[in-house]
């Protein structure tokens, strides 16, 4: 599977476009004329290729079917804005249960606990 991925068109596109960046960059420093410039034609050029590479990876990935980093921190926080909303919800359901009392000094809903509840976290009032 590593393999396929590795020898994915767009994989390989990134890979040469990268390599002929890198070519035209070291051809600028190998020029003895213009330091100054020529640091900067490299970074500029290094930031082009990276940016080339990141693309060509990302859509590699894609056609592989595998979240990339991002695709997955995005999913723990719109997993713990649902939490939030669940326990949010929860809360006020044991409040409607216990007659909608107002809340409690502690900053707890009647009928909340310490305790961890059936899903395994502790309550949080919403």
């Amino acid at each position: 599977m590593l393999r396929d991925l590795l020898d994915h068109p767009l994989l390989k596109q990134a890979r040469a476009a990268g390599e002929e960046q890198l070519g035209r960059a070291l051809g600028q420093i190998l020029s003895p004329s213009r330091a100054g410039a020529t640091v900067q034609a490299v970074m500029a050029a290094a930031d082009g290729a990276r940016e080339r590479i990141d693309r060509g990876l990302r859509a590699a990935l894609d056609a592989a079917q595998v979240p990339s980093t991002r695709d997955v921190d995005d999913l723990k926080r719109r997993l713990g804005e649902m939490e939030e909303l669940i326990d949010g919800l929860a809360a006020r359901l044991a409040r409607a249960e216990t007659g909608g009392a107002p809340d409690a000094p502690s900053g707890k809903h009647p009928g909340e606990s310490s305790r961890p509840g059936p899903s395994g976290h502790r309550s949080r009032g919403g």
